[in-house]
């Protein structure tokens, strides 16, 4: 996948993302790294043709994603987002959205997501109903359900805007290295935490729509002083930060 000059404005705002150039290899991790504003959301949006840049291309396999009708374009990514919606219906229905899904299957999906213990551990397992919006579930839970219905879809290309940021920090972890084995998905993540940063393959630091600098981590760390305070600031963020799963497989996944 390339980004060749990619510019985006939304209305008369100044342009979210300024002559972006950008080239992801396949079957890669990639984290996107920046401060609120920087445009990471907005590259992931570009994708899934959520919109289109104002000037310039994005391509899979050497073609304008514009060439391709949106639908087809979606088939083959995912992209997960912070918030998930879940229906008020058993977990299997809201990971399978209906479509016919076998058990093999549906169990591969939920283990790279880590989501199949806690399923197991439910009531009813994969027929337990949940509240509307998913309230019967943790917020970590969630997300991962939200990753398995991706994961059903078998995209090529999977983005995660945020969408670990209530799972535990070992489980996050332990979800990334899963995809990477498990996976022939080109990952990119919305990263926030140094452990995620950490499991990616290259780094891509944005600052005001322009990208300041690639690399692997210890390398920005480095060499980029505007990157490196970012990262503190994310580890004291972390310290504070209580809203986060505590799950019980953590605790397996680390000893």
């Amino acid at each position: 996948m390339s980004f060749g000059n990619v510019s985006f404005r939304y209305g008369d705002d100044p342009p979210v993302l300024d002559g972006l150039n950008l080239n992801i290899a396949a079957g890669s991790i990639v984290a996107l790294v920046g401060v609120t504003g920087s445009g990471k959301s907005t590259l992931c949006e570009l994708i899934p043709r959520l919109v289109d840049p104002d000037s310039g291309t994005v391509s899979l396999d050497g073609v304008d994603l514009r060439e391709f009708d949106p639908v087809a374009v979606r088939s083959e990514v995912a992209l997960v987002f912070q918030e998930t919606f879940l229906f008020a219906d058993t977990v299997r229905e809201n990971v399978t959205l209906g479509d016919p899904v076998d058990d093999t299957e549906l169990e591969r999906a939920a283990s790279i997501a880590h989501a199949a213990a806690f399923v197991h551990r439910l009531p009813n397992g994969w027929d337990t109903v949940v509240g509307e919006r998913g309230v019967t579930l943790s917020g970590g839970q969630r997300q991962r359900l939200a990753l398995t219905r991706a994961l059903l879809r078998g995209p090529r290309v999977l983005i995660l805007d945020d969408a670990t940021s209530a799972v535990d920090p070992v489980i996050e972890s332990a979800i990334l290295r899963d995809l990477r084995t498990s996976l022939e998905t080109t990952t990119l993540v919305v990263a926030h935490r140094v452990s995620t940063i950490e499991l990616a393959d290259e780094v891509v630091f944005l600052d005001e729509g322009r990208i300041v600098a690639t690399g692997s981590h210890p390398e920005l760390l480095a060499t980029n002083p505007d990157y490196a305070r970012l990262v503190h600031a994310y580890v004291d963020q972390e310290s504070m930060t209580e809203d986060i799963d505590h799950d019980e497989d953590a605790g397996r996944l680390s000893s």
